[in-house]
């Protein structure tokens, strides 16, 4: 386990150190704001699931500033309260600004999805995007309210129980999208059936990395589901991105200096939120769906998570987990 989670560590300051060396060969990251029209979001309603901070709270930021109606779904009601304030403070002088609201949405809880969508769908006419980026990063071993293991369930499971029960009203907005927020990492997992929710082993790491497989495979199944709806979706992974989300990472001392170093040099939230901006508004992913992106660019996948058969699979088991099929 220690050598996995070592091997996993090297790989992402690797990635950083040729982020790093890429940031002093050239320009740091060109604006890639959906389009820059304060007005391309208007009568636009967003949903970004933990948007209190970090990568959903910069894509929250730019959406509202071009125009969108934003809805926050966080866990922690007054953080996200907290968070919404400043954004309304920072762009009070905006114009055009759209409309910020909070609703409290538990990733870890099926009961919190299912209630937090009764309230969406009893209170919203309608939602234009969809963005799912909450997540959790190689925590240790616990498990959610309904028995899974935290990082499948919170990344993979309360998203796909959130998108499957907003997808009539996702429908009926059509013309509408729906942003997957994934990670490189994913090639360093894989989906066993005989053991998603980790109870006969358990690898921080390469279950972070199943539950984002688990996102590109649910992605491209989605996508299948919904040809001729008007409704796409579409995947992405931000870069290595500065934010609260490694707080559950140890670093050995003799690695502490070099992440030090290299800090500096990954994305701020800000560069990291820009693919999950572009695929929420811009004109240019009109009708574009089941596709992977990074840096608002279109990228390959590895074979692993393009297989249909698994895709498939993994689509019914979830059903099940998450009580839409008994």
């Amino acid at each position: 386990m220690a050598v996995a989670t070592a091997a996993a560590l090297l790989a992402a300051l690797g990635g950083a150190l040729w982020l790093a060396a890429r940031r002093l060969a050239g320009p740091r990251v060109p604006s890639l704001r959906g389009g820059g029209d304060p007005g391309l979001m208007n009568g636009k309603t967003v949903l970004i699931t933990g948007a209190n901070s970090g990568l959903g709270r910069a894509t929250a930021a730019e959406l509202l500033r071009l125009g969108a109606r934003v809805i926050m779904g966080c866990r922690d009601r007054e953080r996200a309260e907290e968070a919404a304030g400043q954004l309304r403070r920072e762009l009070s002088e905006a114009a055009g600004a759209g409309e910020l609201v909070v609703r409290e949405l538990d990733l870890a809880s099926l009961r919190s999805v299912r209630a937090f969508c009764r309230e969406v769908l009893q209170e919203e006419p309608r939602l234009d995007v969809l963005i799912n980026n909450a997540g959790i990063f190689q925590c240790p071993y616990t498990k959610t309210e309904d028995g899974f293991e935290m990082q499948f369930g919170v990344n993979h499971l309360g998203h796909f129980l959130l998108t499957n029960l907003l997808l009539g009203l996702l429908k009926n907005s059509a013309p509408s999208r729906i942003v997957v927020v994934s990670s490189k990492l994913y090639k360093y997992g894989d989906i066993n059936f005989e053991d998603l929710n980790s109870e006969q082993s358990y690898n921080k790491s390469f279950c972070y990395s199943r539950s984002k497989l688990a996102n590109i495979l649910f992605t491209r199944e989605l996508a299948r589901r919904l040809e001729g709806t008007n409704v796409t979706v579409n995947v992405l992974h931000p870069g290595i991105v500065r934010t609260n989300l490694g707080r559950h990472i140890h670093i050995p001392l003799l690695v502490k200096l070099l992440f030090n170093l290299v800090w500096a040099f990954f994305k701020t939230p800000v560069e990291g939120a820009q693919t999950s901006i572009y695929l929420a508004s811009s004109p240019e992913v009109e009708g574009v769906s089941g596709r992977y992106f990074g840096d608002c660019k279109e990228e390959e996948l590895l074979p692993k998570a393009m297989d249909e058969s698994v895709a498939r699979k993994l689509w019914d088991i979830s059903e099940v987990m998450v009580g839409i099929l008994k």
